[in-house]
């Protein structure tokens, strides 16, 4: 017989308090990661936890740049990100250096110190579930942090983290803010879907950056079509293709640019890594420059923008320039190979000047 509080209501057992499985997978969590690099709190840094699980602000006045990742659903990805980066909104002063999101934005700083100043630089985390209600929540909390700002706001976004940014014009028009304003959205690979691709659009965003590849499969997997809302939350009678898309409809705000890394299209992960990140303030300048030359009629379609290796500048491809340099990935490394064996053939008949010098410019080809 259960026991029963003074109020009548039956009270619960030790054993339902407290439930061993939960206990025993409690301890097996917290002992593999305690010997884990990325573990954050075996490594005398308390206060530091203490202010990411519960910082509520300020933010830092003026300049702001935040940060708000894609979607994460493998439970590893959860994990990492559950410890390293608790939902909400994160100072990046008060993140390791050599984390996943931390060299983001310290890449971004060594590149451009001005431009994205470390100490006014944050994450925002939020569920990362591939859901319309997950976004739109995230979409909420995140206006409410920064309603109030008085300062220039620049957000990156990478994947779905952009339809999550995307859904801030919505949420100030339920709150009839029309003040409420996002001076540079720059989103990397976002997934372009009929419910939320009109929003780029709207007031709230000033300037608007698309940065994307022909063959990120991972951008476009997502499958609009299978989503009620799709219907729900479009016009009657509008068309809803079955992925997600590459590119929003041409606007006099947006600014749409393809990617190169060394002539080869990148996959999905390429752009959070460094070799683009650290580009990304010369890019935002090559490509707004350009189109302010060009002008709308131009900058309606797109620009190509190929990353070369080494630290050789960004520049902007034209179609004639593509069709003869482009590198498709099924040949991408069949090809290095080959010019690779070369190199190693010319070294083999002799080490004439000439022939060092053609394998130095093989090799830089690389």
């Amino acid at each position: 017989m259960k026991n029963v509080h003074l109020d009548g209501m039956p009270s619960r057992s030790k054993e339902e308090i407290v439930n061993p499985k939960s206990c025993i997978f409690f301890f097996l969590i917290l002992g593999l990661t305690s010997g884990c690099k990325y573990n954050v709190y075996h490594d005398q840094r308390e206060k530091k936890v203490l202010r990411k699980l519960f910082f509520a602000g300020p933010l830092a006045k003026g300049r702001l740049t935040i940060f708000v990742h894609g979607a994460k659903e493998s439970i590893l990805s959860k994990i990492i990100h559950q410890i390293e980066y608790p939902h909400g909104i994160i100072p990046t002063s008060i993140n390791r250096v050599d984390s996943i999101m931390g060299r983001v934005s310290s890449h971004l700083t060594n590149a451009d110190p001005k431009e994205f100043p470390r100490d006014s630089f944050y994450f925002y985390s939020w569920s990362g579930k591939i859901t319309f209600p997950a976004r739109t929540r995230a979409a909420r909390r995140l206006y409410s942090v920064l309603k109030n700002h008085k300062g220039p706001i620049t957000i990156i976004t990478h994947s779905h983290g952009s339809n999550v940014v995307l859904n801030l014009s919505c949420v100030a028009a339920e709150h009839n803010d029309t003040s409420f304003k996002i001076d540079r959205l720059i989103m990397l690979a976002p997934p372009v879907q009929e419910v939320t691709k009109s929003y780029v659009k709207s007031p709230v965003f000033k300037e608007v950056y698309t940065f994307y590849s022909s063959a990120d499969f991972m951008q476009v997997g997502d499958a609009q079509a299978l989503y009620w809302e799709s219907y729900a939350c479009t016009p009657p009678g509008t068309h809803i293709p079955f992925f997600s898309k590459r590119i929003f409809d041409p606007a006099p705000n947006i600014i749409q640019t393809r990617i190169l890394l060394d002539w080869q299209s990148p996959g999905h992960l390429h752009f959070m890594i460094g070799r683009f990140i650290s580009k990304l303030p010369q890019l935002l300048t090559l490509v707004k420059a350009t189109a302010d030359r060009d002008g709308f009629d131009y900058k309606k379609n797109f620009y190509i923008a190929n990353i070369p290796l080494f630290n050789r500048p960004v520049h902007i491809v034209e179609p004639a320039e593509l069709k003869r340099s482009y590198v498709p990935r099924s040949n991408y490394y069949r090809m290095r190979q080959l010019l690779h064996q070369q190199a190693s053939d010319r070294i083999i008949k002799g080490r004439s000047k000439r022939d060092l010098r053609i394998i130095q410019d093989t090799k830089s080809a690389l």
